[in-house]
């Protein structure tokens, strides 16, 4: 019997145990999520136009430049209060931060993956783990799937997007910069100062001091969320919570109590009690059963869910929350060059600087604009040295750090960069170390010489009076068709002493001896014709044959001289 009893009470155990298995994701007193404040119905009545998406370009917002630090003012100042709205009782809470981009943060639901893994968690299963001293609720998510809607950066990461379509925005840049309103794709993915904490709401309440809501009607898409029409979700009373900030560049959240069109107030009330607080820029976030409130880690609002036994009220499981927590580094490593002490960083090597530790800094002369600054101090540029890269390479040296010797002659000039030579007049070549070519000088030897007759120039200067300079005499032993200088300075000086009379009378008198010496040679040439024709008309000798090899008598030679040819000279 006791062994019967035994089992059954075993079974009795593991059945509880199930159960409770079962029922503990949701709870004892989990949320029934009965209050549902949604801003857009499931049927689209708006035109499809107001959906387009801008990828690109820049779209109506609001910029505030980040408010200088005061030392001892960080953290959150939380202001309760019941006011009445149109004769309606309404207790909310006010919330103020300095320093918001070391004090705030936008987060992912029950942690970092959130809204990849599609989770929902309260407030307060959100906030503990992340150590904030004020949580609320945040962006607008898919009440069917958890899926986080619209735009969400959480601590630099993008863990969501719109893709361009159009709702109320509010972030926090890299420098502080807060900014309120409407973003393309284009400015959300900007990589020059990016956005380190954004996320996505419903209709931006106040535009720079002013009521913005009409404009936000007609402006925002309704893919934002799905449920009732748009007018309704303006004008019913409900719980709400809102973000943005005042004009000392503070951090506001907003919350107040409700149930969706029995308690609560509504938009219109809400942007006109934020003006009153000095509030300059804010949007709407998620309200109805979702508005939420935790004070350090405690639930400090009256939810309007009911839980599942319908007696109690319950937090709704919600998505991405909204953070105050003690003054962080922002980003927490300080750019992996520096260590955060109570939410400052402090650099580490002597040249990073800034408020996160991500800017190198060399000096007031930041490398005299001759070299790049590292972390280990100034990178000079080829033919720069120094600590802060403002001496210029001298001594004959070149190159990075001025490590190279310069190979110029004859006194050329170093190129400190390349250690190229610049040559002197009368040289070239790579090194200078060549005379110019006979005939050449100056610069490059690109000029040539205009001596008379052709004779060699100083290269350096081109003087013809080559007798300044005695390092040229072995030009002039080169060249033996060239007068010496002193000679032919001495020919000039004499022919210049003729005029242009003399000149013209000299070659008078040159053609009329031509002319004499022209007449007395014809006349010698006719005369000589004359001479031979007159032998030619003579009588002729005949002179008797004789025998072959015959001797002739004494006789015969005598006759024979007697009658000589008259043509023999």
């Amino acid at each position: 019997m006791a062994a019967s009893m035994g089992r059954w009470l075993l079974f009795f155990l593991a059945l509880l145990s199930f159960f409770w298995e079962a029922f503990r994701g949701f709870g004892w007193g989990a949320s029934l999520d009965d209050d549902l404040l949604l801003p857009y119905s499931r049927l689209r009545a708006r035109s499809a136009r107001d959906c387009a998406r801008a990828r690109v370009g820049s779209r109506e917002h609001e910029s505030w430049p980040p408010s200088p630090a005061t030392p001892g003012a960080s953290g959150a100042a939380v202001r309760t209060f019941v006011s009445y709205f149109a004769g309606r009782a309404v207790a909310g809470h006010l919330t103020r931060a300095t320093e918001p981009l070391r004090t705030f943060s936008v987060l992912e639901p029950g942690g970092p993956g959130g809204c990849a893994s599609r989770r929902r968690a309260t407030v307060e299963e959100t906030a503990r783990p992340a150590g904030c001293s004020v949580a609320q609720n945040g962006g607008f998510f898919r009440m069917s799937t958890g899926e986080c809607l619209g735009n969400v950066v959480s601590d630099g990461r993008r863990v969501s997007s719109a893709g361009g379509l159009q709702n109320a925005q509010f972030g926090i840049r890299r420098d502080g910069t807060m900014v309120t309103g409407y973003l393309s794709e284009e400015e959300v993915l900007d990589t020059e100062n990016p956005f380190v904490q954004l996320l996505s709401g419903v209709v931006w309440l106040i535009r720079n001091g002013s009521v913005y809501i009409n404009e936000s009607q007609a402006a925002e898409c309704d893919e934002t969320q799905e449920t009732g029409p748009f007018s309704k979700f303006v004008n019913v009373i409900s719980a709400r919570t809102a973000i943005g900030h005042d004009q000392k560049g503070q951090l506001m959240l907003f919350h107040v109590d409700g149930q969706t069109e029995q308690r609560g107030i509504n938009l219109w009330e809400m942007a006109e009690f934020l003006l009153k607080q000095d509030v300059v820029n804010a949007i709407n976030l998620d309200g109805g059963g979702s508005a939420t409130f935790v004070l350090n880690g405690t639930l400090a609002s009256y939810p309007s869910d009911h839980c599942q036994d319908n007696m109690w009220r319950c937090p709704r499981s919600v998505s991405t929350v909204v953070c105050v927590h003690e003054p962080r580094c922002q980003p927490p490593d300080c750019s992996g060059h520096g260590t955060c002490v109570e939410g400052h960083c402090q650099c580490t090597g002597h040249f990073w600087r800034g408020a996160a530790c991500d800017k190198l800094d060399c000096g007031p002369s930041n490398c005299s604009q001759h070299g790049l600054c590292t972390e280990t101090g100034c990178r000079c540029e080829a033919g720069w040295t120094g600590s802060n890269c403002s001496e210029a390479c001298t001594n004959g040296s070149f190159g990075e750090d001025c490590a190279k010797k310069c190979q110029c002659q004859n006194g050329a000039a170093c190129d400190p960069a390349q250690g190229t030579c610049t040559c002197p007049p009368g040289f070239t070549g790579d090194t200078c170390v060549q005379e110019c070519p006979l005939g050449w000088h100056g610069p490059g030897c690109q000029r040539p010489c205009r001596c008379e007759h052709q004779c060699p120039c100083d290269p350096q200067t081109g003087n013809c009076n080559l007798t300044q300079a005695p390092t040229l005499n072995s030009i002039l032993s080169q060249v033996k068709q060239c007068l010496q200088p002193s000679k032919v300075t001495l020919q000039t000086a004499e022919f210049s002493l003729l005029t242009g009379t003399s000149w013209l009378a000299l070659t008078l008198a040159l053609v009329f001896l031509l002319l004499i010496s022209a007449v007395v040679n014809v006349s010698l040439l006719w005369g000589s014709r004359a001479e031979r024709s007159r032998h030619l008309d003579g009588a002729y000798v005949y002179h008797q044959l004789q025998e072959m090899n015959g001797e002739l008598q004494a006789t015969e030679k005598e006759q024979l001289g007697d009658t000589r040819s008259p043509f023999k000279d």
